[in-house]
């Protein structure tokens, strides 16, 4: 007997997040970022808290499984090691549900599930969509179709790294942020690399 979908499922996306929680940096002193305490809670419980609302399933991108066993998501190590984030992003794809996966870096700690409600709406017709802010593109706060594995095996065959390397050979749409600056605000995509970055998110979050 097939029991029917409950109403929190249907209120969650058919689509994978994917929170990339490898790496370390060295300019924070070689810590695991998504380990950082902002604002009471762990990068990593913010961003899983807020995925796990929206998305139907959550992957995390780490070849460290131990440190995130406590959490109700599979831990994905690189097929690729030593590849970067393309590498996480290839392996995570490839396990994904869904043919579909919302990819973000593990040290944004203020994104929001509007923005990627909001994604979700506009990405059917393209294999990537993503944010362009005055920063430029955002792919660690993308989503990305299944239809984007075989560019991006083919990238790390030749050993590019670069996430948007494969970028011409997939459709890509690119949502640009400034005409909505209540969904993605000034600090939406702040992202942790110096100790600077690590004060600056803590007093953001404290407002």
């Amino acid at each position: 007997m097939t029991t029917s979908p409950t109403n929190e499922n249907k209120q969650r996306l058919p689509l994978t997040a994917v929170i990339m929680a490898g790496g370390k940096s060295r300019r924070l002193g070689g810590i695991d970022k998504p380990l950082i305490e902002i604002g009471g809670q762990r990068l990593i419980d913010r961003i899983f808290n807020t995925v796990s609302n929206c998305c139907r399933e959550v992957l995390i991108s780490s070849n460290t499984p131990q440190l995130y066993h406590s959490f109700p998501a599979a831990v994905i190590p690189d097929l690729h090691p030593g590849h970067g984030a393309l590498g996480g992003l290839y392996s995570c794809l490839r396990q994904a549900s869904f043919p579909a996966a919302f990819i973000v870096a593990g040290d944004m700690p203020f994104i929001s599930m509007a923005a990627i409600r909001y994604l979700w709406s506009l990405h059917q017709d393209y294999d990537v969509c993503l944010p362009r802010s005055r920063d430029g593109r955002q792919p660690l706060h993308a989503i990305y179709k299944k239809s984007c594995l075989e560019a991006i095996k083919m990238q790390l065959e030749h050993g590019q790294l670069k996430i948007s390397g494969f970028f011409p050979k997939v459709r890509v749409r690119e949502i640009f942020t400034e005409p909505y600056p209540n969904l993605f605000t000034p600090w939406y995509f702040f992202n942790l690399n110096t100790p600077d970055d690590i004060d600056k998110a803590r007093q953001l979050a404290g407002r």
